[in-house]
């Protein structure tokens, strides 16, 4: 009995370590979605929307949901989840397939329209990779071909850091004026005299010295 309480918590101890290098997985489930677009030679000239793709992100499992359309009719496909810097661009670099996922076949009825799932039990999202899923046509051995279909999955970005900035002081209030004393009262030259240098000259009587005095009445 305690050989096989030993051997239990040894299994213990070297699990462990592989349990902590496993991705945390999300709270709740997060869901991003993509559209397919026409991906072959001459992609340019055909335009319009050729399936949904949704990627389900969650706790336990995650799930890959492809639907296509307009394809050629009762044929096998073979489509991947892929990571790439840049997806579904002319220039764009082939994707890298991300790894853990079980793919169903996807095979497309007489009138070009086909649905397949994938599931896995350990993709985490990285917000450094961009995602995208791509349809290919069927190699001899099943192997992925030609790339047909591309759809870009909308999953959150890595946010670019920002500048720091630094902190705005204290704003600056200027110091209130100084009060104007009242000048010292003195004499002046310009300052003006009193009544008795502007009264008018002229006898007790209010008249003026230089004008001549009336006499009687004018004759008739």
């Amino acid at each position: 009995m305690n050989r096989l309480i030993a051997l239990l918590a040894a299994g213990s101890v070297l699990a462990a370590p592989g349990a902590a290098l496993a991705k945390p997985k999300p709270s709740k489930a997060k869901v991003y979605k993509g559209t397919f677009e026409y991906a072959g030679a001459d992609g340019d000239y055909v335009t319009g929307k050729f399936g949904k793709v949704q990627l389900v992100d969650g706790k336990r499992e995650d799930k890959l949901s492809v639907h296509v359309r307009r394809l050629a009719s009762r044929t096998t496909y073979v489509y991947r989840l892929q990571s790439a810097p840049s997806a579904c661009a002319a220039d764009a670099p082939a994707g890298t397939d991300v790894p853990g996922w079980k793919y169903r076949t996807l095979r497309t009825s007489r009138s070009g329209v086909g649905n397949a799932t994938a599931r896995s039990k350990s993709f985490s999202v990285d917000k450094t990779q961009r995602y995208f899923v791509g349809v290919f046509r069927a190699g001899a051995n099943g192997a992925p071909g030609e790339l047909v279909l591309c759809a870009e999955l909308n999953t959150p970005k890595a946010k670019k850091p920002k500048p720091h900035k630094p902190k705005p002081g204290k704003p600056h209030h200027p110091a209130p004026p100084k009060p104007v004393t009242d000048r010292p009262r003195g004499k002046s030259d310009d300052a003006p005299r009193g009544k008795r240098d502007e009264a008018p000259r002229g006898n007790a009587n209010g008249r003026d010295k230089d004008k001549p005095k009336e006499t009687g009445k004018p004759a008739r």
